[in-house]
């Protein structure tokens, strides 16, 4: 039995009119939909920016990809700008991997 739950999605605040989400643990098909939820609130305030903080994350599949590009689509729908705070090694590499740093500006 695991201690902590596969993941763990926490809307923050950090300045008036910017919306980060910071997600922990593993997203994957069994969490996505906690995560869907969560930026579906995120995106309800309308905020001008949203920020993802991802240094948390261990793990990523596909679908977990999906709920991400899934947000910002929606971000840029609604004006809001997006960008990525925090990522691990891991993350870093996997988004080269699969080109979405010609997407996003990933942070150092």
């Amino acid at each position: 039995m695991q201690d902590t739950p596969p993941l763990l999605v926490e809307y923050v605040t950090p300045e008036p009119g910017t919306a980060r989400l910071v997600l922990t643990g593993e997203l994957d098909y069994t969490t996505v939909d906690e995560a869907a939820e969560e930026a579906d609130k995120v995106l309800a305030d309308n905020p001008r920016m949203i920020e993802l903080d991802l240094a948390g994350l261990r793990f990523v599949d596909s679908s977990g990809i999906a709920v991400v590009m899934n947000l910002y689509r929606r971000a840029e729908a609604l004006g809001a700008a997006f960008r990525i705070v925090a990522l691990t090694a891991y993350l870093r590499h996997l988004l080269r991997v699969i080109a979405l740093d010609d997407v996003f500006d990933l942070p150092d």
